[in-house]
C-alpha cells in the first residue's frame, strides 16, 4: 500500500506535458487547476497539504480559508485562483466525478505581507483522487482511490443539511434559498449551474464571501456580463456570481466598462478557456456597450435586485 511519503515528488513535471497527457486544454501554467467542460479535472495539491489515517491519503479543500485569510494581501489573480480551485472541488462533487491530481512540493513562504509559493517538485498521480464526502466544517474531503459510495446523492445531502440548519426567515417573492450556501434572484437552469459553480459563497469578481443572511448563508447575486436587454445571451458563459456591492459597480459604476472586460477575460475565460469564440461575441458586444449612448442607458435601466 503507497504511503504518503512515497507520494511525494522527486520529479518536476512540466504543467504543460501534465494538462497534454490529459487531452485538457491549458490557459496558463500558473493556474491552479484545470479542466474541459465535462471533465477530466486537475488540481495541483501540495503534499505538504495531505494527511494520512486509517489506510487513507486524503486533502481537504481549504481554497476557500485560504483566500479568506489572505483577502487583504492576495492578489486578485490568487484570489480568483483559489477561488477556481475551490469551484472546481465543488463541480466534481457534485457531479461525483473523479479529480486527478498533480503533487507538489517546493517553497512557501511569506514576503513582506504576502503569502508566496514555488514548486521545485511536481508529479502527477497515477491514481485518480475523489470528493468524496463533507467533514464537519461543510469542507469537501478528497481521498485517494475511493469514489463515494454509490448510494450518496450530495445535492440530496446538502439539502438535508440545510433543512436541518434552517432558520425560518421571511422572504420576498421570488427570491430563492439555494441547496449550496449563496442565494440568488432567481431560479433558472442557468442561474443553477453558476450558483453550483460559486458554491463557495466567494465573489468570482472581488474573491470575498458574499455577506452573511440571517439564516447563516452567504449571499451572491447573478449578473449577465452583457445583459440580455443589450443582447446577451442567457448562457452559463455570460453569467457570474458577485457579490451586491459588485453588481451595481458593474451597472452603475464610472469603471463598469473596464469591470466588464475584466469579468470576460479574467474569470469567464478561466472557467471557458476552449470557448474563444463565445467570449470574441461577448468582448466585441462588450465594445459596442462602451461606445454606444443608447446601450449604457439600456445597461442602467437592467433591473439589479438585493
Amino acid at each position: 500500500m503507497t504511503t504518503l511519503q512515497e507520494l511525494k515528488p522527486t520529479t518536476k513535471q512540466l504543467v504543460r506535458d501534465i494538462t497534454e497527457r490529459l487531452g485538457i486544454e491549458m490557459t496558463t501554467q500558473y493556474d491552479w487547476c484545470f479542466s474541459n467542460p465535462d471533465g477530466p479535472y486537475l488540481v495541483n495539491i501540495w503534499h505538504d497539504g495531505m494527511f494520512e489515517e486509517n489506510d487513507e491519503i486524503y486533502f481537504v479543500d481549504r481554497a476557500s480559508d485560504w483566500a479568506e485569510k489572505n483577502i487583504d494581501t492576495a492578489t486578485p489573480v490568487q484570489l480568483n485562483r483559489a477561488a477556481a480551485v475551490s469551484a472546481l472541488i465543488h463541480t466534481a462533487y457534485y457531479r461525483k466525478a473523479p479529480l486527478h491530481v498533480a503533487i507538489l512540493d517546493g517553497i512557501r513562504r511569506t514576503v513582506g505581507i504576502r503569502e508566496t509559493s514555488e514548486a521545485h517538485q511536481r508529479e502527477l498521480d497515477s491514481v485518480l483522487w475523489y470528493p468524496h464526502h463533507k467533514d464537519e466544517n461543510r469542507r469537501i474531503v478528497v481521498v485517494r482511490g475511493k469514489p463515494q459510495p454509490q448510494n450518496i446523492d450530495p445535492y440530496a445531502e446538502e439539502e438535508e443539511h440545510q433543512r436541518q440548519v434552517k432558520v425560518p426567515t421571511a422572504r420576498p417573492p421570488k427570491k430563492i434559498e439555494v441547496s449550496a450556501t449563496a442565494i440568488y434572484e432567481r431560479d433558472s437552469e442557468v442561474v443553477k449551474a453558476v450558483k453550483r459553480r460559486a458554491a463557495d459563497g466567494h465573489c468570482e469578481l472581488c474573491g470575498q464571501e458574499g455577506f452573511k443572511t440571517a439564516n447563516g448563508r452567504y449571499y451572491l447575486e447573478a449578473h449577465h456580463v452583457i445583459p440580455l436587454n443589450c443582447g446577451g445571451r442567457d448562457d452559463i458563459r455570460n453569467v457570474v456570481a458577485i457579490c451586491a456591492n459588485d453588481h451595481r459597480r458593474a451597472h452603475f459604476g464610472e469603471e463598469r466598462h473596464d469591470l466588464r472586460d475584466g469579468l470576460i477575460w479574467n474569470v469567464l475565460a478561466s472557467y471557458y478557456p476552449e470557448d474563444e469564440e463565445f467570449l470574441e461575441e461577448l468582448d466585441e458586444k462588450s465594445r459596442q456597450l462602451r461606445h454606444s449612448d443608447a446601450a449604457q442607458r439600456k445597461l442602467e435601466d437592467n433591473r439589479v435586485e438585493s
